[in-house]
């Protein structure tokens, strides 16, 4: 077992967490993406349960990597990594690929998986540098807040969700820090204001999108022979992020008006099962069908059925076959790894790698309880993955990359509690020879 220590550095009660979590992966993806390698290349889904695994093995290296580098080096020049970030959020913004109206990614790379990391460890370092300091809210506008707002403020658009879990946590982490409680409350204000601005001139944003679109399909039909009219005309503009939310909401209304006229419980009786209430009906069912130990592994029905069994509604797949006492073994797991980063926090309390792995620690176990919430129902479709079992690269290998910061955070710890038992015995060994010595 000594050859393993040498090569997992840092606290072994996160690394079995973590090839936990991706056994319980390989074996939950597998059974959730049968009906999609079905469709795509057959009877059998070796080749997608294969590219999973390389996924996760790539997930591993990067933690294994991150693990390595010291956890210092995190902190340095993390400004212009910052400044990168917000660059690409903007790009992806503009340019990103569009999946049901909202730009998420680049190349199927989710940059906010990034930038979630790179935010937390910015925060971790200033909250630190400020937390010493005598200084007022104008003095912490530009190091502190303003990039909470600048990284937040692009994702929010396209995925609320994301947001709002990275701008709680940042909150979260202020407190902490001991930032005083009169400057976060005057934060969360600035933000509300600049949501509620957002909300107010989007739908007048897309309706003069939507008038020049209209202008410019009238000018290509009046002009065939124009391919650059055509191709602009082929561009669909960027619909109402707004409309789409209240949209969901109407959607919701209806749905539970139409339940009572019908004389059924608006709250748990389902009037019917369409395209916009598919995956959380589907995934309520496999978690009523689990039960306390399950189906088994691999005998899911409700993967047939479920939009997205392999990434959204995984948790619900895992209750379904494995039962309640899965479900909760794997909610134990998640709730095992903030633990283990509280320990670091009590330890070496407001520096620079406690607050780091804290805030990694938090927001992944904050996005794995919304994907819980989402499949048992208790929560609206955000579309959040489970942490390190979800099938997503982007997902996958940014979540090991954030955990392998942690790790290199209890290295550090490690060593030099080992280094102080060391100088602590040679002490008592000294003392010793000492008294020897004195009675000779």
């Amino acid at each position: 077992m000594s050859w393993i220590n040498k090569i997992l550095k840092g606290d072994r009660v996160i690394w079995v967490v973590m090839f936990i979590l991706g056994v319980i992966s390989l074996l939950a993806v597998y059974s959730a993406t049968s009906s999609e390698a079905h469709v795509k290349i057959g009877a059998y889904n070796e080749k997608v349960l294969l590219k999973h695994a390389t996924t996760l093995l790539a997930g591993f290296i990067m933690m294994f990597i991150a693990s390595r580098v010291n956890y210092r080096h995190y902190s340095r020049a993390i400004e212009l990594v910052l400044l990168f970030c917000f660059v690409l959020l903007i790009f992806t913004y503009f340019f990103g690929s569009r999946i049901n109206g909202a730009s998420r990614s680049i190349m199927g790379f989710q940059t906010s998986e990034l930038a979630k990391i790179v935010l937390i460890t910015y925060l971790a370092k200033y909250i630190v540098v400020w937390n010493t300091k005598d200084y007022k809210f104008k003095d912490l506008i530009i190091p502190v807040f303003l990039p909470i707002i600048l990284i937040v403020a692009p994702i929010f658009p396209e995925n609320l969700s994301t947001a709002a879990m990275l701008f709680v946590v940042c909150i979260v982490m202020l407190f902490i820090g001991q930032i005083k409680f009169s400057y976060i409350m005057l934060l969360i204000g600035i933000v509300v204001l600049g949501m509620g601005l957002y909300i107010l001139t989007d739908d007048m944003v897309a309706n003069i999108r939507q008038s020049r679109y209209e202008k410019v399909v009238a000018a290509a039909e009046a002009h065939p022979e124009d391919a650059k009219l055509q191709e602009r005309a082929k561009k669909k503009p960027r619909v109402s992020r707004v409309k789409t939310w209240q949209g969901r909401i109407e959607a919701a209304k209806l749905e539970k008006e139409a339940k009572i006229a019908a004389g059924l419980d608006p709250d748990k009786s389902p009037l019917h099962i369409d395209d916009r209430n598919a995956q959380k009906m589907y995934a309520k069912i496999a978690v009523a069908r689990g039960g306390f130990f399950g189906k088994g592994s691999g005998k899911s029905t409700q993967r047939n059925f479920l939009p997205q069994p392999f990434s959204d509604c995984i948790y619900a797949i895992i209750i379904e076959e494995y039962g309640l006492a899965g479900g909760i073994f794997v909610m134990l797991l998640y709730i095992i790894l903030l633990t283990r980063a509280i320990q670091i926090m009590k330890k070496r309390p407001l520096t620079f790698g406690a607050m780091m792995s804290f805030g990694i620690a938090f927001i992944l176990i904050m996005q794995a309880m919304i994907n819980m919430g989402v499949s048992t129902g208790l929560m609206p479709v955000t579309g959040q993955q489970l942490p390190f079992i979800s099938k997503g690269g982007s997902s996958m290998l940014m979540t090991g990359f954030a955990v392998g910061m942690i790790l290199s955070v209890t290295r550090s710890v490690e060593d030099s509690e080992n280094g102080e038992r060391k100088m602590e015995n040679g002490e008592l060994e000294n003392e010793a020879e000492m008294e020897v010595a004195n009675e000779e």
